[in-house]
């Protein structure tokens, strides 16, 4: 992919703490190499496909990522955080509910998708 994306959580429009322990259940598995306490690392899906991902407390950055097993990995960690996924160009959320808590600018453009890896391979292809 030619961007990345963001993992983010909202709460009648503001943004909310990310649930480190969540977090790191989920990416541990996966991490390559994690730079200690800088937040960064480096996944590895089973299918081989890596991204770089930037971990703070307010949202999670994923980059470099190929379609595949990777997008599964971001889908599980939003699903579990109760967090959106915020693209260059909008949004992506897992019903009309986590919509409405989304700050008022990404209302209208976010799209309710099925929170898998098809589910935003297929929002991204548009």
């Amino acid at each position: 992919m030619g961007y990345g994306l963001s993992l983010h959580r909202f709460v009648d429009g503001e943004a909310e703490t990310l649930d480190e322990r969540v977090t790191q259940e989920v990416l541990a598995p996966y991490a390559v190499n994690s730079a200690q306490g800088s937040g960064e690392m480096l996944i590895q899906a089973a299918d081989g496909g890596e991204a770089e991902v930037n971990v703070s407390a307010d949202g999670i950055s994923v980059h470099r990522f190929p379609p595949g097993g990777v997008l599964d990995i971001v889908a599980e960690l939003a699903d579990r955080l109760g967090a959106a996924i915020l693209l260059p160009d909008g949004a992506l959320v897992s019903g009309e509910e986590q919509r409405a808590n989304l700050p008022e600018p990404f209302q209208d453009g976010a799209v309710v998708i099925e929170m898998t890896g098809a589910g935003i391979q297929s929002a991204l292809d548009g």
